[in-house]
């Protein structure tokens, strides 16, 4: 089993010159065990404590292995172990954070009539994931604040867009497949295997299948969604998620 993961979440400081901040889409602020990256054109480097990552890269961790990165507009991807994870495209405009953390602070009736005025997502930056293998827990950060179309993760089966979040995606493998909670509520002869669950701890997030069909997940809810596009709402969290849970990755910077 795993590691307990919140053993190994202690406060790390990461000092980095404004080169290397402007430069990178990220950096690692916790790895337990071994972490790789690698580029588009196939290097692949051993990641530590304070390690850059960039856009375009693939992050692996191995067995018994967590990686948390910080990205450069303040948002978090926690990765469990045995995880393929792509930072498809990302930036991050930094000469924009200060007015859109301006933006951020108004109420939402502000936002709301100020939209057309306030900015958009290609202006503060871009956030564009993909799940490969294993799963995540993340905290979205300015760039999806601002302009929720600039943010999204990809799976082999869904595509999951935010509303200002704090959520988990795993994509399904044994642990899926002998869960008590996914067993009971799938259709009759249905497998989860090559399935995405994704839940949501604050704020919400809508799951897109490669049907076309779309489901919102509100906060506490638990959605999995099959190979086939048959997407399934959860009574309640997975065991597999209450016996290994993930911790907020803002508690492990």
């Amino acid at each position: 089993m795993a590691p307990r993961i919140w053993i190994a979440c202690a406060l790390v400081g990461v000092s980095m010159s404004l080169e290397a901040v402007a430069a990178a889409a990220g950096t690692v602020t916790l790895l337990t065990g071994r972490g790789t990256a690698s580029t588009p054109t196939g290097d692949i480097r051993a990641l530590s404590k304070g390690a850059e990552v960039n856009s375009g890269e693939v992050v692996n961790t191995g067995p018994n292995s967590y990686a948390n990165i910080k990205f450069r507009d303040g948002s978090f991807i926690l990765l469990r172990p045995n995880s393929r994870f792509q930072i498809e495209q990302y930036d991050f405009a930094e000469d924009k954070a200060a007015s859109a953390a301006a933006s951020e602070s108004r109420s939402s009736a502000d936002r709301s009539s100020n939209a057309s005025s306030a900015g958009s997502g290609s202006e503060v930056g871009t956030a564009f994931f993909r799940l490969l293998k294993g799963g995540f827990r993340a905290v979205t950060g300015l760039v999806g604040k601002t302009d929720r179309s600039a943010y999204r993760v990809a799976t082999p089966v869904a595509t999951i867009g935010i509303r200002g979040t704090d959520y988990v995606v795993v994509l399904c493998d044994l642990a899926c497949n002998l869960d008590p909670v996914l067993a009971s509520n799938l259709p009759a002869g249905a497998s989860p295997s090559g399935g995405v669950v994704v839940g949501v701890i604050t704020g919400g997030v809508f799951v897109a299948n490669n049907a076309g069909g779309s489901v919102e997940v509100g906060q506490d809810q638990y959605l999995v969604t099959l190979p086939d596009g048959n997407q399934v709402e959860l009574p309640a969290e997975p065991r597999f998620l209450r016996v290994d849970p993930i911790p907020n990755p803002e508690s492990c910077e």
